[in-house]
């Protein structure tokens, strides 16, 4: 009676390894080869009890999560870091061909002549922007109407049958809304919850497990949408 069980003995090999004591086994197959394969995932436990892998997992994910900011109650106040000496020399001399630039454009002189000297005048800035592009610098300095950077253009045009969508005003914030319960506890819900409306129709689902095709909430069995 002494003798320890095989089970004890694997339990305690994963968790000195830090893996998952129950694992689920998903079958995963592949719809081009049909190839079947079984894929142990986490169990996911968030209790020691269950899986003390998984629970320390989750646990140093929190704290990560804390560390980040991802618990603030009051929005973060990010202020850019000063630009350094090298970063403003480069763009004290951006500056000055800049005003050379604009200068070569009021002088006297042949069209050509002016057009070979603004080109010149180009080169070294292009030169300067991508010296600029290497160090932590945001942004770009050259002016909307000399931009030759192709525009991304995104179609928002919806169809003219369709009905208006609501719209809620957006608020400029990163930290999410608080709520107060009845003990006085301040709540701060991040589940993201999708409701279908009732004009919508109902909604049938094809519910299949393993081998068995699970009936819908209407009674029926639906085939697998293609």
């Amino acid at each position: 009676m002494r003798k320890p069980f095989a089970k004890d003995a694997l339990k305690q090999l994963a968790e000195q390894n830090g893996v998952c004591v129950r694992p689920l086994a998903l079958r995963r197959t592949d719809t081009a080869t049909g190839l079947t394969e079984v894929v142990e995932v986490p169990c996911g436990a968030t209790l020691a009890a269950k899986c003390k892998p998984c629970a320390e997992r989750g646990r140093r994910l929190r704290i990560q999560q804390i560390r980040e900011g991802w618990h603030l109650a009051d929005e973060p106040a990010v202020r850019p870091d000063k630009p350094g000496e090298d970063v403003l020399a480069l763009v004290r001399v951006r500056a000055h061909l800049e005003f050379e630039r604009e200068a070569l454009r009021y002088q006297p002189m042949a069209p050509d002549e002016r057009a070979a000297q603004i080109a010149d005048v180009d080169a070294a800035i292009v030169e300067l922007d991508e010296a600029l592009a290497e160090t932590s610098l945001r942004g770009h300095l050259t002016p909307k109407e000399r931009d030759e950077r192709p525009r991304r253009k995104r179609s928002t045009r919806r169809r003219q049958d369709s009905p208006d969508l609501p719209r809620l005003p957006v608020a400029p914030r990163t930290v999410g809304r608080a709520y107060s319960g009845k003990a006085g506890k301040t709540h701060r819900p991040s589940m993201l919850i999708t409701l279908t409306l009732g004009s919508h129709g109902p909604v049938h689902s094809h519910l299949r497990r393993g081998a068995y095709v699970a009936p819908c909430e209407c009674g029926q069995r639906h085939a697998r949408p293609v």
